[in-house]
C-alpha cells in the first residue's frame, strides 16, 4: 500500500505516545529511533535505500515528515501516487 504525505499524521500517531503538531520535539510527541525507522521503512519505495544518518537533522514531527517523504518513490505526484 503506497503511503501519501496525508497520511503521515495517522503513521506517526501509531507510533507516538503524546499528542503532536509539527512544532512537536520527536522527543515529547514520545517518538524513539526505533519507532522513527519503522515509519521510514513503511513509507519507503521497495528500493529506496534509507538513510538513517538523515535522521541527525529531525528535531520535530515536521522535520520527521520531511525526511519521510524524502523516500516517497521518485515518480511519485505530490498526493504520494505512482505516476
Amino acid at each position: 500500500m503506497l503511503i501519501t504525505p496525508t497520511d503521515l499524521d495517522s503513521r506517526i500517531a501509531q507510533y507516538a505516545t503524546a499528542d503532536f503538531v509539527d512544532s512537536t520535539l520527536i522527543q515529547e510527541a514520545g517518538l524513539e529511533s526505533l519507532s522513527l525507522l519503522r515509519l521510514a521503512v513503511e513509507v519507503a519505495d521497495q528500493d529506496a535505500e534509507i538513510d538513517a544518518a538523515g535522521l541527525v537533522d529531525v528535531r520535530t514531527v515536521g522535520d520527521l515528515k520531511v525526511w519521510l517523504i524524502s523516500l516517497f518513490p521518485k515518480d511519485a505526484d505530490e498526493t504520494g501516487a505512482a505516476c
